[in-house]
């Protein structure tokens, strides 16, 4: 008698042990999930202001530029507008395709995979990202002199040397934030997939 109460015992601790693990596990996925949603609606945000604000760059050169050069009576102002208008659309192209990539993203249902799939699109657009912002600053520095007829000539020129070194600087600090940002990103998902196979 004492055996078998003893047994009925255990098998309901065992029961309720594995439905509070169950429990455990179904609150975990549900936080993961909205930790995920979270991070697609940041990066979806992240590349929305990015064309917003490229969008916003293009109306105010359109209607400022003719007045800061007088109807584009300027030496260089038309060969100025056309060469900055052609790199707003190319970063306003470079980001919406990012956002379409995003939109069109196809997510496994099972959490631990969608994780893995979101780690794989960090890395690979930090990478794509990172390169694309070096090519884009020094193909705006090279094309911008050959646009004006310059070519290599005059480098050593004090607004050269004065502007190249700036520029470096300033594609530096672009990069140092996208870096930043990325690991950031990728660094919180590897803690939620860990926390996932920890729990599972």
């Amino acid at each position: 008698m004492e055996l078998d109460d003893l047994k009925a015992k255990w098998q309901s601790e065992t029961t309720n042990h594995s439905h509070l693990n169950q429990k455990s596990m179904a609150q975990i996925q549900d936080i993961l999930n909205g930790k995920t949603t979270d991070l697609i609606t940041s990066m979806k945000r992240k590349y929305e202001k990015i064309i917003s604000i490229m969008l916003g760059g293009m109306l105010l050169m359109v209607l400022v530029h003719p007045i800061l050069t007088d109807g584009f009576t300027y030496p260089g102002s038309i060969n100025g507008y056309v060469k900055l208008m052609f790199f707003y659309l190319v970063l306003i192209i470079f980001y919406w395709q990012k956002l379409k990539n995003i939109n069109h993203l196809q997510l496994s249902d099972h959490l631990k995979e969608r994780m893995e799939q979101l780690l794989v699109m960090l890395q690979r657009n930090y990478k794509t990202e990172v390169t694309f912002v070096v090519l884009f600053f020094f193909s705006m520095i090279i094309i911008g002199r050959f646009f004006y007829g310059r070519g290599l000539q005059d480098l050593d020129d004090t607004g050269v040397l004065i502007g190249f070194p700036l520029s470096i600087l300033f594609t530096g600090a672009v990069i140092y934030f996208i870096v930043r940002r990325y690991k950031h990103q990728i660094k919180e998902l590897k803690e939620y997939l860990a926390e996932y196979e920890e729990a599972a």
